[in-house]
């Protein structure tokens, strides 16, 4: 099977190597009583052929699309596969549009800043007048799509390095779409503290912008200003997580070194005093994956427990990390930001009626029961989707989709969990000798996002 299922854009930069193509291995497969073929299509000419005459290997299963026929647009593809018993079997076409064009930034590409700023800078009562934060606007740029992803850096240089964020546009940053469409003008908000920890005299602010496809990143000239907003009367550098790796402002978490929670380290030189109380923050409280507490794991010590609870919902993304002394005239800590990578491991669905990659309709009961071992950060506060995949039976080329859950509450935190059951009369919707496949996918975060699980895939058969 092709990877992916909507259309799909590839980058193209220069030079580009061939496009990689992957497949799925297919079902009934026995190469060793027989040749078995596999044949590549680009806009219906075939590109390549692999000849298999012993037990396939997945890592074979690859052919290499030519750089020439990589021209900018939108190509279809779709492959074929001749069996053992000369059975001859194509795939569904997938569509790939080939970019090679990055996203056109205006004449003048720079930054807009506030009136205020360019005149007077970035002092400690704009701060305070504008919520402790800089707002700057990117204009409006050519070739925007949703995907693109926008950085924006405060340096003591024009080409520093120094990020403070990124963005990724959905269809509501777009103006117009299309090959040649319009972004809207896009706020990027620089934080007081980010600022404030910078320090004071001349700095540069710019942006960067690169297409979902991957293309060279746009980079628009950096804007000149001078920084002098007031440091804060203490001593207080940015927290870090105990188990994450980085720098002092950001790192990066892998959840299998967080499955017992993870510590929050108040560096030693904060200037901190007696009988002052400190309130940690991962995340925004109130927030989903927001946690807060002012109780160490040790009475007097500057570690405190994030339970394992609130780890998954930032999965794929970045927290927050601050600490707050309980004093009104004293400002937050600096932030440190954790990007947590998504969980690995992650387990297959099951179906005891499937055996050697086939479920047979002849020795089904009147149902067959999906389900699904436990997988790290199991909690009864997820949600999990699940379904079957396939082609119609009587008409092969219309794909149709078997229910087996919708956002169904995962009921323990340990055990197999039972996904749900299809009958038979269901399954004779699917087309007989053709693969389906079943789908698992499960929300950290209260059904806003979904991580996808690995698939199974099996043929259907009527078979004595």
């Amino acid at each position: 099977m092709l990877k992916g299922g909507d259309p799909t854009r590839s980058s193209s930069g220069q030079p580009i190597p061939p496009l990689r193509v992957e497949f799925h291995p297919w079902a009934n497969s026995h190469p060793e009583i027989d040749e078995e073929y596999l044949f590549l299509y680009w806009n219906d000419v075939l590109v390549d052929k692999k000849t298999f005459s012993k037990p396939i290997e997945p890592e074979e299963l690859f052919i290499l699309v030519p750089v020439d026929k990589l021209i900018e647009g939108t190509h279809r593809l779709h492959y074929a596969v001749t069996l053992y018993n000369d059975t001859h079997v194509s795939s569904r076409p997938l569509d790939i549009y080939i970019d090679k064009t990055a996203p056109l930034l205006p004449t003048d590409d720079r930054l807009m800043l506030p009136d205020y700023v360019i005149r007077e800078g970035v002092t400690e009562e704009y701060l305070a007048a504008n919520g402790d934060k800089l707002v700057c606007t990117v204009p409006s740029y050519i070739g925007a799509e949703p995907g693109d992803v926008v950085k924006w850096f405060y340096s003591e240089n024009g080409a520093g390095q120094e990020m403070v964020d990124m963005m990724t546009l959905t269809q509501e940053h777009i103006e117009t779409l299309g090959p040649r469409g319009t972004s809207k003008p896009l706020e990027l908000t620089f934080p007081g503290a980010f600022i404030r920890q910078s320090g004071n005299g001349t700095r540069y602010v710019r942006y960067e912008v690169q297409d979902r496809a991957g293309t060279q990143p746009q980079r628009a000239l950096a804007v000149a200003l001078e920084s002098d907003p007031s440091p804060p009367p203490r001593e207080l550098p940015p927290p870090h997580i105990k188990e994450a790796k980085g720098s002092d402002y950001q790192s990066t978490l892998e959840p299998g070194n967080a499955s017992d929670g993870v510590t929050f380290v108040i560096p030693d030189d904060a200037d901190i005093r007696p009988n002052e109380t400190v309130t940690v923050f991962w995340g925004q409280p109130g927030t989903l994956g927001g946690y807060s507490t002012n109780t160490p794991i040790s009475p007097g010590a500057l570690e405190y427990l994030i339970p394992s609870l609130y780890v998954p919902p930032h999965m794929n993304g970045r927290v927050e990390l601050y600490y707050q002394i309980d004093k009104p005239d004293v400002p937050p800590s600096p932030s440190h930001y954790v990007t947590v990578r998504k969980i690995e491991g992650l387990p297959i669905v099951q179906c005891s009626d499937i055996r050697n990659r086939a479920l047979n309709l002849r020795t089904l009961g009147e149902s067959t029961t999906f389900t699904l071992e436990s997988w790290p950060f199991r909690h009864t506060s997820q949600f999990v989707n699940a379904w079957i995949d396939g082609v119609e039976s009587g008409n092969v080329t219309r794909e149709i989709r078997l229910p087996i859950a919708t956002a169904l509450p995962v009921p323990s935190e340990t055990g197999v969990m039972v996904l749900g059951t299809v009958t038979k009369t269901e399954l004779l919707r699917l087309a007989i000798n053709y693969q389906f496949r079943v789908s698992v996918e499960v929300s950290f975060d209260d059904k806003l996002s979904w991580l996808k699980f690995p698939d199974a895939a099996a043929q259907l058969e009527d078979k004595p």
